[in-house]
């Protein structure tokens, strides 16, 4: 089985970052904004795409931090720059008139808060919230690789 290969951005917001609310199937998480990644497009195109659909907002990737590999899935992660664009203003296909995936609002999470919430994958925001005690928004020197199970 061929793994999906997805790109998702963090953006600092001041003490927060940008997150996707999702109830789904009764249950309510936050996700990191951004999807899969189609044919012929780089992971940074892909990361700018899905966060201009989610959330209106025009980012630049400026750094690769965690690649997150599942059993389904490789997730690359970018720490991105908010260039432009109102957020909330997002058009993808989550916010069409009939979608059946559940519910998706676009909110800004204090770091502070990201140990009490379900931020998934939770790998992933265990580490962001300590390299960002660490290190800041800069995060880390060299891209890390974790892995854990999409559940």
């Amino acid at each position: 089985m061929e793994k999906r290969i997805s790109s998702r951005a963090i953006i600092f917001v001041g003490d927060k970052i940008v997150s996707m609310y999702r109830e789904k199937f009764g249950r309510k998480y936050y996700t990191f904004p951004g999807g899969k990644q189609e044919e012929g497009e780089t992971e940074k195109e892909c990361v700018k795409r899905e966060v201009f659909e989610e959330f209106g907002l025009v980012v630049r990737p400026i750094k690769k931090v965690y690649v997150y590999e599942s059993d389904k899935s490789i997730e690359n992660f970018y720490v991105c720059i908010w260039e432009s664009g109102d957020f909330g203003s997002g058009h993808g296909e989550e916010f069409l008139p009939g979608q059946t995936k559940g519910v998706y609002k676009p909110v800004q999470i204090e770091i502070a808060q990201i140990p009490n919430l379900l931020l998934m994958p939770p790998e992933v925001a265990a580490e962001l919230f300590n390299d960002y005690a660490k290190n800041g928004e800069e995060l880390t020197k060299f891209v890390k690789k974790l892995y854990g199970e999409i559940k």
